[in-house]
């Protein structure tokens, strides 16, 4: 090659690597990502100076070396063993420690600030380091694996090395300043939102302790809640006898109790309260309850809401008090004990969310923060509400115009026409008559039952509701084929068996004509055949009176009561024992069976006993739901010993009642008509004969528990 061919060569490296460096100090000033930086100064410099291996190291946030871009290290072999890459990494030791760059040559070392060998280098390639120094220190290196060369173009090698590690300094120094100054303004910016976040809190602590009702409490939570909480819906649910009822959604001026919804968060927030611990959903790492997870379910198929949070809201713990000479030791160990049992909560909040899917750390912070706040606003208006008379004190406060002067006169009149209506509630006797629905149902009534299992083949001319049919009349024919072919098998080999006991006996007379032993055994077969006939025969009877249960026929005479008997009967299978239809006589005596409530036989007893020691009969007066303007009059005939649940009614007794058909128009006896009947149980106080349900619940569910 000649000098001009070399310095031309030379030239055109100069400007290579002249362009490399203006490149790189671009994108030390950019925007340049850590990955994208280095890698770029890598393939370069493996491009410029023909290397075999690069790495560039970086000294981490928390202090931890990690290369940022490498290439080509398994061609040096140092990463071939074990062993091979501990003495490498105490090699990079030893060079991040050097003050300045280095060429370690095969088998060299490098010596640490204590004059000892830190590392030394094992491959047979020579090491060129330079180190990355940026104003905080030590910040990186640059190591270069390249074949052995003359020392001058090594030397050349380190100084573009330096070069190219001043401006990956001035990148990193670039970055953390910038990096400095984001952190700067979110910690500004955080600043300014706690401020306004103790704000928002300050007022929202203020707002939700300035009244003592627990509605007014409850919807300034739900309100204000929600701008601190950043949610789409607040709801707040109050604690009202044993259960948990919704009091106050936010962005809502009431609440509508029949709502599909309502019952749906009642019911969830009610199992979360009995678990005893909040809900947050979606959480991967909490397991939910299988009955927490059926009504979760429930509500986001009714809310649609896609995350949601419930806390419970229990009773405050008490705080230590400060006292002139300390803090209340009592006090103290009261508020760090822990509580004896799980207690009730006395409200609970529910934060929902419609575009969100997660319920953060900050979240769960500023949902808890409002919890806790409003959990003693609720318990101190809870609490107010509570005490004893505080309906009537409140009215009072409310109402001092009833106390002036000028309406005391007014105030006093009320008042004793109060105390006499009470007096006339105790002293004044009234009769106590107990209600109860019924039927007004014919004596004489049967029902008609399948006795064998069949198809309703055929209903009878004229079978209908409210025909008239005599005792023992055909009303319908059954089918059963399981019945016929068991007859026609039966029919079948009777005719056989009497065909071989026909020609058994015409051999039995030719005697001439067969042996003695023959003949013995033919009078053998003979008998045989003619007992299997007579049981043949007994078999047809038993099935004839069988075949006769395929008639339905009615057990008395009287009127059918069962609608529309065609279209419930015809052509429908029915199993032995199924009620096909009813029949009474409608001529005879009536009475009305009435299902008593269980809670008054008590009354209606003691007033069967009353009447039965008198010699009198205990008086019922009842109306027809067709006729209920008219009042008529019967008797107690019996009381069944055993109660039974029927449908809504719950636990009933059923009263039979004696009644005179003679009283009633011809259309009203109608057999299942409604009534209404009330027992005559004796005379009572008035207070007692209106309000006797409210004293039976006051004695079973308060004074009954308190005893």
């Amino acid at each position: 090659m000649s000098s001009y061919d070399e310095s031309e060569e030379i030239e055109r490296a100069k400007r290579e690597i002249h362009d490399f460096l203006g490149r790189l100090e671009q994108l030390a000033h950019g925007d340049t990502s850590v990955g994208e930086f280095f890698g770029f100064l890598r393939q370069e410099m493996h491009r410029l100076m023909e290397s075999v291996a690069e790495v560039v190291w970086v000294v981490g946030e928390n202090g931890q070396v990690e290369p940022a871009s490498h290439a080509g290290i398994d061609a040096t072999g140092v990463s071939g063993t074990p062993a091979a890459v501990d003495a490498h990494n105490r090699l990079v030791t030893g060079l991040f420690g050097s003050p300045t760059g280095l060429i370690v040559p095969p088998g060299g070392s490098v010596a640490g600030p204590d004059g000892v060998v830190a590392g030394s280098n094992e491959s047979g390639l020579v090491v060129i380091a330079a180190p990355i120094d940026s104003s905080a220190g030590r910040a990186g290196l640059i190591e270069i694996f390249h074949h052995p060369n003359q020392d001058d173009v090594q030397r050349g090698y380190l100084r573009f090395s330096e070069q190219v590690a001043g401006l990956a300094a001035v990148y990193l120094d670039r970055r953390r300043n910038a990096q400095q100054l984001s952190d700067q303004r979110r910690q500004l910016a955080e600043i300014d939102a706690q401020q306004s976040a103790l704000s928002q809190v300050e007022r929202f602590s203020r707002a939700v302790h300035e009244s003592l009702d627990p509605v007014a409490t409850a919807f300034v939570l739900a309100n204000e809640a929600r701008r601190i909480i950043g949610c789409d819906r607040v709801s707040v649910l109050v604690k009202r006898g044993r259960s948990l009822r919704l009091e106050a959604v936010s962005g809502q001026e009431s609440v509508e109790r029949r709502a599909s919804a309502v019952q749906a968060i009642e019911a969830l927030t009610r199992v979360v309260a009995r678990a005893g611990d909040p809900l947050w959903h979606p959480d991967a790492e909490a397991e939910v309850l299988p009955q927490i997870e059926q009504e979760l379910e429930n509500y986001i198929d009714e809310s649609h809401a896609t995350a949601l949070a419930i806390i419970p809201l229990a009773k405050p713990r008490p705080t230590a008090v400060v006292k002139p000479g300390g803090v209340d030791a009592v006090a103290v160990a009261k508020a760090e004990a822990a509580p004896a049992d799980n207690p009730e909560p006395i409200g609970a909040l529910v934060a929902e969310w419609f575009s969100s899917a997660a319920v953060d750390g900050g979240r769960r912070a500023r949902v808890e923060l409002v919890a806790e706040h409003g959990k003693v606003a609720l318990f101190n208006a809870l609490s107010h509400t509570g005490l004893p008379l505080y309906p009537l004190l409140n009215f009072l406060g409310k109402s001092r115009v009833l106390t002036t002067a000028r309406n005391l006169p007014k105030t006093v009149a009320a008042a004793l026409a109060a105390l006499a209506a009470l007096a006339a509630l105790v002293f004044v006797p009234a009769e106590l008559r107990l209600e109860g629905k019924g039927t007004l149902e014919p004596v004489h009534r049967r029902e008609v039952f399948a006795q064998i299992e069949g198809v309703v083949e055929r209903i009878e001319p004229g079978i209908e509701g409210g025909a008239e049919v005599k005792a023992g009349q055909l009303l319908a024919m059954l089918r059963n084929r399981d019945l016929e072919v068991a007859i026609a098998d039966v029919v079948g080999r009777k005719a056989s068996s009497e065909e071989q006991l026909v020609s058994t006996r015409r051999s039995l007379l030719e005697d001439d004509k067969i042996s003695a032993d023959e003949k013995l055994r033919l009078a053998g077969r003979r008998a045989q055949l003619e007992r299997e006939v007579e049981s043949l025969e007994a078999q047809l009877a038993l099935y004839a009176e069988k075949k006769k249960e395929l008639e339905v026929r009615s057990p008395i005479e009287g009127v059918i009561v069962t609608w529309q008997v065609r279209d419930l009967l015809l052509l429908r299978p029915v199993e032995k024992g199924q009620v096909l239809m009813s029949v009474a006589d409608k001529t005879g005596p009536w009475e009305l069976e009435v299902n008593m409530p269980d809670d008054r036989l008590g009354h209606v007893n003691r007033a069967a006993a009353e009447a039965r020691a008198a010699g009198r009969e205990l008086e019922v007066d009842y109306i027809l739901a067709t006729d209920p303007g008219t009042r008529h009059r019967g008797s107690v005939k019996e009381i069944h010993e055993q109660a039974e649940v029927r449908g809504d009614e719950g636990n009933t007794v059923l009263v039979r009642v004696t009644i005179d058909p003679s009283r009633h128009e011809k259309e009203e006896l109608g057999a299942g008509a409604s009534v209404t009947a009330r027992i005559a149980c004796g005379r009572r106080p008035l207070g007692y004969v209106w309000f006797h349900d409210v004293l039976a619940f006051i004695q079973t569910q308060i004074l009954f528990r308190l005893w």
